[in-house]
């Protein structure tokens, strides 16, 4: 089936009662045999009598949908053909274990080749064989799906569909920002099965195919091995779910930039378009695929859908809804848009699946205090008014803040998560950046968020526990630890992706501290601080190394809530390193990034004063430093007097002459080294006591007195 892009609605899935439908069918059945040219009446055409017998077979699922093609005068349409499964079929569901998964590729390869070996190849068009599932799909005749419907061994048939795409604020707004700097992604990949990615792209790899960050794909949707995106839209969720980290304007990377990316291009051509058997193939290529190399696929993100279903839709594609259950079986947790046409009670196709985590989205942030006009659907419960600016005739006018459901989003009972949308600053086609306002969103960007952040889970999970989570155990804490955000415009509440909250549940090892920073405060202490990110530690582990060559050995830990520490004792004029960790019952988290700081020179010693005259007292000392600057020296006046700076002498130099001193008069000095990196200690001060003034000779200048004698 063909999927298109979450704004439009495939008027085959609303659901209309079976007889209604049945009506219409006829009725336009009967238009069309005594419409068409050369029919005068219906038993004439041999096409119309065997579409007329095809439309009352149990086997086609949709059968007013698989046969309109031809009601519309095309030669032929595109199917989903179900086959029967032999009875080991059902041992073989282990798809854990790769000799499983093999027995199943053996069996289901020798069933459809007995089939279609039989088939007339003018009639039947193959244009996909699966892997796992049973099944496969083609092109056919009126004549060609007659004979299909007359074979035992096919259980049904089920319309391809054409599906579409579904169109640095997100990452905070998800608590992401700190558990991301510990629990990047890394060790596992993100399958983005979408309209391919732009691989050249700087943020993406940058370079040929497969690449340091895109490792892998394939183009299911034109057959080739090059998945290079033509339309943009899967380069703009590549960059949301894993881009490489970096700063250009607002975009900081992807939320699990750690992790590396798989590029299956599942539209065809340049469009925003892509058959359902198509996305079936990308899903099946990931399970064969998943564990190419160190980088297992753990997440699968689908940002295409169509359609309106009320509830769970498993039983509307069995050849869809198996494909997800196997990558499921497999280890592989499936994200997909829930769809832009602002449903209050219904979801898109496939976020229906059962086996798939379905995405809303919410505002990332307040970036206009103006309403925008969101195209919706007329069955949408949103205030909305009538338009020829968009395809459905509908807008919803909305103002956009932060952490709202959007107007578009599709909400449900059955909705799984919601994660940030609009505007989302993400990798652009070409090299650029989806940078300004109103750019890439809608439940498109969702979906990559939400799955980033689960990448982002796992690799905590393998980290504190050395496994990664079940795709269940990951669907249940990403909604456990959400935060409950309301829609509005239905009053239904649903977790928005809380990932801090998330990787916190698991449990385990505490989330680790950030910001580190050193701070020299003397010649042989340098003061350490850190953001605690964790609210169950039990307190802090602390390592510090000499030099950056040097062996990280622990030096003290610090209880709970303590965010600081004093390293004393240290060398003078010498770099350290540190590092700290959270630590738990469970275990210790990551380190945060180290930080380093140099001690102040080492404090001269040895000062000495002495009286030079009634004005001048000369001080020395021992330069005990070899990288000083200089030396600060200071003064006061008697043992209660404060200490005032009275100059600064150069590197080496050890003497100094105070000068300008009264006579009679008790000074005290104190020296200390400098240097960039600070201040020495002062060196033990030293005191003198000027001489009295002298008394004086002729010229006037003294004291004279005169004795008289009695």
């Amino acid at each position: 089936m063909n999927i298109k892009r979450s704004k439009k609605k495939a008027a085959n899935c609303l659901k209309m009662p079976v007889k209604r439908l049945g009506f219409v069918f006829t009725l336009v059945l009967g238009i069309y045999m005594l419409v068409s040219p050369g029919l005068l009446w219906a038993g004439e055409s041999q096409q119309a009598q065997v579409i007329n017998a095809l439309s009352d077979s149990p086997k086609l699922t949709t059968s007013q949908e698989i046969l309109m093609d031809f009601i519309d005068g095309k030669p032929t349409t595109r199917v989903i053909v179900n086959l029967r499964k032999p009875a080991k079929a059902n041992q073989l569901r282990s798809f854990k274990d790769m000799a499983v998964r093999q027995q199943l590729q053996g069996a289901v390869t020798q069933s459809q080749n007995r089939l279609i070996n039989a088939l007339d190849p003018l009639e039947v068009r193959i244009t996909n064989r699966f892997t796992y599932i049973f099944a496969f799909s083609a092109e056919v005749s009126p004549e060609g799906l007659e004979n299909l419907v007359d074979n035992f061994d096919i259980l049904s048939i089920e319309k391809d569909r054409i599906l579409h795409a579904h169109l640095a604020q997100g990452i905070p707004l998800m608590n992401a920002a700190t558990p991301r700097s510990s629990y990047n992604g890394s060790g596992l990949s993100v399958a983005i099965c979408d309209t391919g990615i732009d691989y050249t792209h700087a943020g993406l790899g940058g370079g040929g195919f497969p690449n340091s960050k895109v490792i892998g794909g394939y183009d299911c949707g034109d057959d080739d091995d090059d998945p290079l995106d033509e339309s943009g839209h899967g380069t703009a969720c590549a960059g949301v779910a894993a881009g490489d980290l970096g700063t250009v304007g607002d975009y900081i990377g992807g939320v699990a930039y750690g992790a590396r990316l798989y590029a299956l291009k599942i539209s065809f051509g340049s469009g925003g378009s892509a058959y359902k058997s198509d996305m079936i193939e990308a899903w099946e290529w990931c399970i064969t695929h998943q564990n190419d190399n160190d980088n297992p696929i753990m997440i699968i993100s689908t940002s295409f859908g169509d359609g309106q279903y009320f509830s769970t839709c498993d039983s509307d594609s069995v050849s869809m809804t198996e494909a997800a259950a196997n990558a499921v079986a497999a280890g592989m947790t499936l994200f997909v848009s829930s769809g832009n046409d602002g449903y209050c009670n219904a979801m898109g196709w496939p976020a229906c699946i059962s086996h798939v985590i379905s995405v809303g989205a919410v505002y990332d942030a307040d970036f206009t205090t103006s309403s925008i006009g969101w195209c919706v659907s007329p069955d949408s419960c949103a205030t909305k008014y009538e338009t020829g600016g968009c395809s459905s005739g509908w807008y919803s006018p909305d103002v956009p803040y932060s952490d709202n459901v959007t107007a578009y989003s599709n909400t449900a009972s059955f909705l799984t998560l919601l994660a940030p949308a609009n505007w989302a600053t993400t990798t652009e086609l070409g090299g650029g950046y989806w940078d300004a306002e109103y750019g890439f969103g809608g439940t498109s960007a969702a979906c990559p968020y939400a799955a980033g952040a689960a990448a982002c889970l796992q690799n905590a999970a393998k980290v504190l526990t050395g496994s990664y989570l079940t795709p269940g155990q990951v669907k249940s804490t990403l909604v456990d630890t959400g935060d409950p955000i309301t829609d509005e415009k239905i009053s239904i509440t649903k977790p928005r992706v809380n990932l801090m909250a998330a990787v916190t549940l698991l449990g385990y090892a505490p989330i680790a501290p950030s910001g580190l920073s050193a701070t020299t405060a003397s010649s042989s202490q340098i003061d350490l601080s850190w953001t605690d990110n964790s609210s169950d530690e039990t307190g802090f582990k602390i390592e510090r190394k000499t030099g950056s060559g040097g062996t990280y050995e622990p030096i003290a830990n610090v209880s709970e809530d303590v965010t600081s520490y004093s390293s004393t004792g240290l060398t003078a004029s010498t770099t350290y390193y540190y590092r700290v960790r959270a630590y738990n019952s469970n275990g210790d988290s990551s380190y945060c990034s180290e930080a380093n700081a140099t001690t102040c020179p080492a404090a001269p010693s040895g000062l000495s004063a002495t009286t030079a005259s009634s004005s001048q007292i000369d001080l020395s000392w021992t330069d005990n430093s070899s990288d000083e600057t200089g030396f600060k020296i200071e003064r006061k006046t008697g043992s209660g007097g404060t200490y005032e700076p009275i100059a600064n002498v150069s590197e080496d130099v050890t003497s100094y002459s105070s000068t300008g001193l009264t006579a009679s008069t008790t000074y005290y000095y104190r020296v200390r080294a400098y240097n960039s990196n600070g201040d020495s200690s002062y060196c033990s001060e030293a005191n003198a006591t000027t001489s009295a003034a002298s008394g004086g000779g002729g010229g006037g200048g003294g004291c004279f007195i005169t004795t008289v004698a009695p």
